[in-house]
């Protein structure tokens, strides 16, 4: 038998300190497992493909693959400096948010460093912290399911070397109105990074929210902003997402430690005509949000308790523990997931998909709750 992590001499540390965790099945092995007709509504994923205009431009990238990509991604950072005003320089892409995020704890944490972040939120901020030897410093979030901006503050050390928030958070769903993102911004040390996680940027500002990076950019200190095209523009497979910084020197440490050709031609060209199909992207964000606004409703006249989300996931406390539910709901047709986090064993987290989905997902819920009740 194999000796355990923990006591293996050859890893680090901050590797033997992280749990062996559980990774999310994709799309063909959910299926592959629970039936053709399953609703896949665990990961967020947007429920329509992408854009014809997009598929056309992955089809022509495909025939170029024989050849590395572009380092810099020249024609879509160019792109996106026209769409956010932040230097073309100072925007790096990355093998979806998650490596942008791993590859700004790489370069800025150490042995002995902390971070300050939100839970539950993103695990990615903590785990990544824990491999380079750095403490998280974990801050509850509110009970709209928004980061707490004031205990954010708070728990700022002389050791901390990031703090992040993540808004919309997932996977509450709650978001930061200006008044708190400009106190985050205004209260953030000015010799620490700020790191904001705006995944879901799209949703959160299609129902109203603040522009973030209008507020970052006035920061004197160290900022990224760290966004992804996996979501609203329904690129998940594709894997890029994109770091906007507000320096040369963060941009610069981010590519000295970033792998070579990590983003694919095909990703690149996707990500380029997906940002310029914006009828497309309307029609996205008005499914979801019309979506959304049912599935919430459903959840109240079930009885049950939705969190506020202005996403594309709604998260509800069922009132009992979910890891049951969930896999009562898998034979129901729908896949849904938990929060694993303590003190929140009770809530459910639900990808906003269809008018199908959404039928399907307030039909099963009251079924799998009684099945679960039965095996109980």
């Amino acid at each position: 038998m194999s000796q355990a992590v923990s006591s293996a001499p050859y890893l680090t540390d901050g590797i033997k300190a992280l749990k062996t965790g559980v990774l999310p099945l994709a799309a063909a092995e959910m299926r592959a497992l629970h039936g053709e007709d399953l609703r896949l509504l665990n990961l967020n994923e947007c429920p329509y493909p992408p854009s014809p205009a997009t598929l056309e431009a992955i089809m022509r990238a495909a025939q170029g693959i024989n050849r590395y990509p572009e380092t810099r991604s020249t024609k879509l950072a160019a792109a996106m400096s026209r769409r956010t005003g932040v230097p073309a320089d100072r925007i790096v892409f990355g093998i979806g948010s998650d490596e942008l995020l791993n590859l700004l704890s790489q370069a800025a944490l150490g042995p002995g460093d902390t971070i300050v972040a939100p839970t539950p939120s993103f695990p990615r901020y903590r785990l990544a912290a824990v491999v380079m030897g750095a403490k998280p410093i974990l801050v509850p979030i509110d009970r709209e399911g928004a980061c707490d901006v004031n205990k954010l503050l708070a728990a700022v050390q002389p050791s901390t070397r990031i703090l992040w928030c993540c808004t919309p958070n997932n996977p509450s769903g709650g978001q930061l109105d200006d008044a708190r993102v400009a106190r985050l911004v205004a209260g953030t040390p000015d010799d620490l990074i700020l790191g904001i996680d705006e995944a879901y940027s799209e949703f959160g500002r299609h129902a109203g929210g603040p522009d973030v990076l209008a507020h970052v950019a006035r920061r004197k200190g160290p900022w990224v902003v760290f966004r992804t095209f996996s979501k609203a523009y329904a690129l998940a497979g594709m894997r890029i997402g994109y770091a906007l910084c507000g320096s040369d020197e963060i941009a610069d440490a981010l590519r000295k430690v970033r792998t070579t050709f990590n983003v694919t031609d095909m990703a690149q060209q996707a990500a380029l005509a997906a940002l310029a199909d914006e009828a497309y992207l309307k029609f996205i964000l008005d499914s979801t949000a019309r979506e959304r606004r049912r599935l919430i409703e459903g959840f109240v006249k079930l009885g049950y308790k939705p969190l506020p989300s202005v996403t594309n996931f709604v998260s509800v406390d069922l009132g009992t523990n979910a890891w049951p539910v969930i896999d009562a709901l898998l034979l129901h047709g729908v896949a849904a997931r938990e929060w694993r986090d303590p003190g929140y064993e009770t809530y459910l987290r639900v990808t906003v998909g269809t008018a199908e989905d959404t039928d399907a997902v307030l039909t099963a819920l009251p079924l799998a709750l009684k099945t679960q009740k039965k095996a109980g």
